[in-house]
């Protein structure tokens, strides 16, 4: 079915993306739904087979999580003529594979330094499955510290290749990113059991760092926080950081000072704690001057892992 783009200005705008968008978020989750527990076997199949000493956890995307990702996509309309396919795919229910990456959410969690054997694992689960392909892995570190994922390993996502929705072959795709901010994770997009699914691997201080600082971040971003998950007590920590934290933003030359000689390298020295074995982890000191809610170890109360 081919649209002529002025019928398909005049389609999209009678629709209420929102709506649209809502419409479609509930069928992916419902679709996901039913093979969340079929995704979850293979997750602890692959923990079991890999040896690791690590924990695993798996989580459905929510609706309103997967409903604002597409609501950003449709919004983009001003360069919309490479996506109309996609984009129709919405409108008529075919699918939306190529827009929501992560239906499904798979997170590894080690407790030690080793995760080579984790990454093994899941390449031979590929390897042996019709139903696994590896879309991509980024292998995101920070400055002075070594990535979960080596050399190795990443030389042996990029030999795969996998078939789109729509059939096409296509090269794995294996990223190295060093990141400014010290972000240390891997994520590893895949496509299992036909749900598109992210494949997360961390350690066990980044990873409870990182589920904390994620408020920062929306701050910074101007996100309204999703406090679902917190308990009294950790929302009155997060409102107290929301407060504290705005009103830093407001004056970047001493919000540039506390990014750059703190909130960037506790993700350092989490790392290095993690790379030494440690059973407590070791923090950057504390600039002089900044509220006491700032600290580390107070965001990392917000963690929920």
């Amino acid at each position: 079915m081919v649209i002529k783009p002025t019928m398909f200005d005049a389609f999209v705008n009678t629709m209420m993306k929102p709506h649209i968008a809502k419409q479609c978020a509930r069928r992916i989750n419902a679709q996901t739904q039913v093979k969340a527990n079929s995704l979850e076997k293979i997750a602890n199949d692959i923990l079991v087979k890999s040896g690791a000493q690590a924990e695993v956890s798996c989580r459905v995307k929510g609706v309103d999580s997967t409903a604002s990702k597409i609501v950003r996509y449709m919004d983009d309309f001003e360069s919309y003529s490479n996506k109309r396919e996609e984009v129709l795919d919405i409108f008529l229910g075919k699918g939306v594979g190529e827009i929501i990456g992560d239906s499904f959410g798979i997170r590894y969690t080690s407790k030690t330094p080793e995760t080579a054997n984790l990454f093994k694992t899941i390449l031979d689960k590929s390897d042996k499955s019709r139903n696994f392909f590896l879309k991509s892995i980024e292998n995101y570190f920070g400055e002075g510290v070594k990535p979960y994922a080596n050399k190795n390993i990443m030389d042996e996502f990029a030999k795969r290749q996998y078939r789109t929705i729509r059939g096409r072959v296509k090269e794995t795709v294996a990223t190295d990113a060093l990141k400014p901010s010290g972000y240390t994770r891997d994520n590893i997009n895949a496509r299992i059991n036909g749900v598109n699914t992210e494949i997360q691997v961390g350690g066990k201080f980044t990873t409870k760092w990182g589920d904390a600082e994620h408020f920062l971040y929306d701050i910074r971003q101007g996100k309204k926080l999703d406090l679902s998950e917190l308990t009294p007590e950790q929302i009155k920590i997060v409102k107290k950081l929301q407060k504290v934290y705005t009103y830093l933003l407001r004056n970047k030359k001493a919000h540039d000072n506390y990014a750059k000689n703190y909130l960037n390298q506790i993700w350092k020295y989490l790392k290095i704690s993690e790379e030494k074995n440690l059973a407590i982890p070791q923090l950057p000191q504390f600039p002089a001057g900044f509220p006491d809610i700032l600290r580390a170890e107070n965001i990392m109360k917000l963690a929920h892992v």
